[in-house]
């Protein structure tokens, strides 16, 4: 009697590629079994192979007359994705109009390299005393091997070798004998955030907290999807908001994912999460080494933590059934991903908490436009908390009008003489301040006062800044390093300035100004250098520090109660980006350092040095008034069609010759302009990117404008597949950026 004929089984892998298709492959005989969505497999990928994830499960019939690779090897015995998580990601791809193979590689850290197969978790025994006592001749060795095991419990091979040489090797040959018993399991990898300072002491909510809490905590109960605005003025205590709220989701059964802009800014934040909750917390940032992420993610997807906490990427965090996402500081920025998949995770929140009927907190001092329109539409409710803790008052707010300081000579002409008398006064009573500008290096430009000419970058095209610190000019497009000219390469002559102040030239000046003072900077330049963001922190708090300087890295989650004066150099330099976002961005940044003041029982100062005055996001970030400048930036917003009264999707093309990218642009919109029309939107270029060279690239855009909540992951992505096509014929790449945050390069 003949064997019964088995139809093949097929399945449908992503791979970690900029393709916007799934692969056909084919399950080897024998190992249908193995073959289930989520699973990670090892394929053929032209001449190499590469990891990928299994999302679907296909018969036959679509692969007739094909010639199918078949799949090299089964990676997991179990999901690595869950099919709950895997919809999430998907829908996420198709709502960032990203390729699902590259959306899985930005979410599951180190699972789908794209050479090979992701490393495998290293494993470590632990022994233990056999379920049975039974009377066994030992050795004195054994005997000594047997009492250490019993007094720990359970111990590790690493940890008996250290305590008895050659210990370990006499367990083993105990387990095989039956004399103790042994498990293997993943080796726990420390992930470095968890070496933080902790915040303890009991605090009583205040009513505005009470009144916040009581309605989040309905929501949770109800097991049901609500979104919540929490505008909270500066020391009001959002944080203590975020973590009652994480204690009331945990006693549903659910997980919660905590979101912060940059995780490493938020050391205090960190101590005090660890404090409370302990070892029921996941930390997840690109600070921790490849192999911590996997461990802490591994932890998660497991169940074995409650809470997931870290940057824009812990969205993506595999609980088996979150109940909570908080989004502290939602307006930042940060929260947008500029290169790869260009995902705004405060979306993708959003997004999840609908998915899993969860609840959804979004927080700020400063909340963004898009929030307070989900507000005033109805799809969220605003909470709020208009005071500080302790009845302490906001800070005095001052502006200073630059413009009559052009005059002025080096450093002098930024730093007026109000400012000045204000730093002098702050010293002499043996309080702190700071100085915020959003400039780092030493001199933004080089420029020849003969012709003219300023230094650029030869890769992008861009003035190169003058960083002190490293004796050269750095391009902060492309991190080309090159040292300062000795005469200009456009007319030779030899006089050449340092044009302008960045961070490490105020400090120098500062330095110089007050001798005796402990002057400090904190900006991204400093903080790359591994322990130096902690350890100026440690100054801070010790009281070593007199004058704290740095860009915005020195606004955002610092509470130093000795710090009584703010200072800001130039209040307008965000203004002058070519940005619909700019007022917003600099009210909230201007608000956001204000905040820095004030914070222990001193009362708090603040200086405002700027050029626009009279700007409306100036005066109202002056008065702390959120509400007015949010009326009259919305009401600019809606007579420009500018989210949340529109959608905007920009499409950026670049390749290295400039005709090529043309005509790939131009065949995008014309091949786009009447699907576009059509559906009511406007197309505005191709035209070159503000920055057009960066990195030997040119960089052409288009923009297309629609009405607010268009349903961009239905009508774009298909649409856009073939173009994707077209344009990689000409040599030429494109990018799809939804809701762009970025829009000069």
């Amino acid at each position: 009697m003949s064997a019964p004929v088995t139809t093949p089984l097929y399945v449908e892998v992503a791979v970690p590629l900029p393709i916007g298709h799934a692969f056909t492959y084919r399950v080897p005989s024998g190992e249908e079994g193995r073959a289930r969505i989520g699973v990670r497999v090892l394929v053929p990928f032209g001449s190499r192979k590469i990891t990928g994830l299994i999302v679907g499960l296909v018969d036959g019939s679509s692969t007739a007359g094909r010639e199918i690779k078949a799949v090299h090897a089964f990676l997991d015995e179990e999901p690595y994705v869950t099919p709950r998580h895997l919809a999430f990601l998907t829908a996420a791809a198709r709502e960032c109009m990203a390729p699902l193979g590259e959306m899985l590689r930005a979410a599951l850290p180190r699972g789908l390299p794209r050479r090979e197969a992701p490393p495998v978790p290293r494993t470590e025994t632990f022994f233990r005393l056999a379920g049975k006592e039974a009377a066994f001749a030992m050795t004195p060795k054994q005997d000594r091997v047997r009492a250490t095991v019993a007094a720990a419990g359970e111990i590790s091979v690493q940890d008996l070798s250290a305590r008895i040489p050659g210990g370990a090797e006499v367990a083993r040959r105990m387990v095989s004998k039956g004399m103790l018993a042994a498990s293997t399991r993943e080796r726990p990898v420390a992930a470095t955030a968890g070496h933080l300072p902790d915040v303890s002491g009991e605090i009583t909510p205040t009513p505005d907290q009470e009144a916040a809490l009581a309605r989040i905590g309905v929501s949770l109960a109800s097991g049901k999807f609500a979104a919540f605005v929490l505008h909270g003025i500066t020391g009001s205590g959002k944080t203590e908001v975020y973590l009652r709220a994480v204690e009331q989701v945990r006693q549903t059964g659910r997980q919660a994912v905590f979101l912060v802009p940059e995780i490493v800014l938020t050391p205090q934040l960190l101590g005090r999460v660890r404090s409370r909750f302990g070892d029921g917390v996941a930390v997840l940032h690109s600070g921790l080494s490849p192999a911590e992420r996997a461990s802490e993610w591994r932890r998660v997807r497991a169940g074995r933590v409650f809470l997931s906490i870290g940057a824009r990427s812990a969205v993506f965090s595999p609980f088996p059934a979150p109940g909570l996402f908080i989004v502290d500081e939602e307006h930042d920025a940060a929260y947008k991903q500029e290169e790869g998949i260009r995902y705004q995770a405060r979306d993708l929140a959003i997004l999840r908490g609908k998915m899993e009927d969860a609840v959804v907190l979004l927080g700020s001092a400063t909340p963004s436009a898009e929030s307070i329109g989900m507000t005033q539409a109805g799809e969220a409710t605003l909470l709020s908390l208009p005071e500080r803790i302790g009845g302490r008052s906001l800070p005095e707010v001052s502006v200073v009008d630059l413009r009559g300081h052009a005059g002025m000579r080096g450093a002098d002409r930024y730093f007026s003489p109000e400012l000045e008398a204000a730093v002098e006064d702050t010293l002499s009573r043996g309080e702190k301040a700071m100085l915020f500008l959003n400039r780092r290096g030493y001199a933004p430009a080089i420029t020849c006062l003969d012709c003219g000419e300023t230094v650029r970058c030869v890769n992008c095209r861009v003035s190169l800044t003058f960083h002190q610190q490293h004796g050269a000019l750095l391009c902060h497009y492309c991190d080309a390093r090159t040292p300062p000219p000795e005469k200009c390469g456009c007319c030779g002559g030899h006089k050449l300035a340092q044009v302008g102040i960045g961070t490490e030239r105020l400090v120098a000046w500062a330095a110089r100004r007050w001798k005796g003072a402990r002057v400090a900077r904190l900006d991204s330049d400093v903080s790359r250098k591994r322990g130096a963001y902690g350890e100026i922190l440690a100054r801070m708090q010790s009281g070593d520090v007199d004058i704290l300087v740095g860009t915005q890295m020195i606004a955002k989650g610092h509470d130093f109660p000795e710090v009584t004066l703010v200072g800001v150099l130039l209040a307008d330099l965000s203004l002058s980006f070519p940005d619909f976002r700019s007022a917003e961005r600099t009210f909230q940044i201007l608000t956001q350092v204000a905040g820095r003041a004030g914070r222990g029982g001193r009362p708090g100062r603040v200086i405002v040095q700027t050029l626009s005055p009279d700007h409306f996001c100036v005066r109202s970030a002056a008065r702390h008034d959120f509400d007015g400048f949010m009326k009259e930036e919305l009401a600019a917003r809606e007579a420009l069609g500018y989210p949340p009264f529109g959608r905007m999707l920009l499409l950026r093309l670049w390749g290295p010759d400039t005709s090529r990218v043309i005509r790939a642009a131009e065949e995008v919109a014309a091949a786009l302009s009447v699907p576009v029309a059509a559906a009511g939107i406007s197309l505005l270029g191709p035209a070159p990117s503000p920055v057009s060279f960066v990195k030997r690239k040119h960089h052409f855009q288009i923009l297309l404008k629609m009405p607010a909540r268009f349903p961009v992951g239905a009508f774009f992505p298909d649409l856009l597949g073939p173009l994707r096509e077209t344009v990689r014929k000409h040599g030429v790449r494109m990018e799809a950026d939804v809701d762009p945050y970025n829009m000069m390069v």
